[in-house]
């Protein structure tokens, strides 16, 4: 298997299993399941990786469509070092895994809620609003992609605003425009 599709959830996508004759591998939420889902690949030989999938965003519409090139993480080891930055670890602010794509990812632990911004760090307000998008997974599968030499590109759907409620209305919308594409 050369290329592999990896989605969080089968709801992103209308619960498909092939995408344009390539299997789609349903990681689950968050950067570990992604970097799970990742390492089970990599060990199978995939050479590229289409990560596909909703995100938040307080720059973008809802339902635009994305090709996101570079990702931060959302990680907070001061004193060590600061925030966005992996305590020990050198080029660990920014991945940058295709720089022909115009867009920006801000990969998080947390759900975005824009009724709660008091418990989110000025930090992590700052990445929401500086980067084009935010989701749980991209950051992690970036660097599991550069560790095994996996190509990787990233096309995501303006799924919300921090406001949760039509996200799987807003899934059920975007599945087929996204699914339709012939660049993926």
């Amino acid at each position: 298997m050369q290329k592999a599709f990896v989605i969080a959830l089968p709801a992103e996508v209308g619960h498909v299993t092939e995408i344009h004759g390539h299997p789609v591998h349903y990681s689950g939420v968050g950067k570990v399941n992604a970097a799970l889902a990742l390492s089970s690949l990599a060990s199978q030989g995939v050479r590229e990786v289409v990560n596909i999938g909703s995100c938040g965003s307080t720059r973008h519409a809802t339902g635009e469509i994305l090709r996101v090139g570079s990702v931060y993480q959302d990680i907070d080891c001061t004193p060590i070092c600061i925030y966005g930055h992996t305590g020990f670890e050198s080029d660990s602010h920014c991945i940058v895994f295709d720089a022909s794509a115009p867009h920006s990812c801000f990969t998080t632990d947390y759900f975005f809620d824009r009724q709660q911004l008091a418990k989110y760090s000025p930090d992590y307000l700052r990445m929401v609003g500086e980067c084009s998008v935010f989701d749980m997974e991209l950051y992690a599968l970036a660097k599991a992609c550069r560790r095994h030499g996996i190509v990787l590109r990233s096309y995501k759907w303006v799924s919300d605003d921090g406001d949760h409620s039509q996200w799987l209305e807003n899934c059920r919308l975007a599945a087929h425009r996204i699914l339709e594409m012939s660049e993926l």
